[in-house]
């Protein structure tokens, strides 16, 4: 199994769970570095589906938390090279979380 970083990057809206629904406190960093989360499990070329590790890389937040809505536009791409990567097209979505906690939902645009 390689450890090397996928590096296909595709732009992605993320969706977080409003903060009185139990999502995060305070959005990651606008153009502050990586974030980390974990996906739900997915079908790969594994004989099981598993869940992925999924590197954001946010570069605007709306933080307003209108009727509870928070968003953040940005990049995203699997951390390892045997992570499902055919599944980043326009128009799917992914569950994330931060351990066993759901934070939100990235779409990719």
């Amino acid at each position: 199994m390689s450890h090397q970083p996928n590096t296909l990057n595709v732009p992605v809206w993320v969706h977080w769970i409003p903060r009185s629904q139990g999502g995060r406190q305070i959005l990651p960093q606008a153009r502050g570095g990586l974030y980390y989360v974990i996906t739900p499990p997915l079908p790969s070329t594994l004989p099981e589906p598993c869940s992925w590790s999924l590197v954001l890389q946010i570069t605007q937040n709306d933080d307003t938390d209108t009727n509870g809505a928070r968003y953040s536009l940005g990049y995203a791409h699997f951390l390892m090279d045997e992570a499902p990567s055919d599944l980043l097209k326009p128009g799917f979505t992914v569950d994330i979380y931060e351990g066993p906690r759901k934070v939100g939902l990235v779409e990719v645009i």
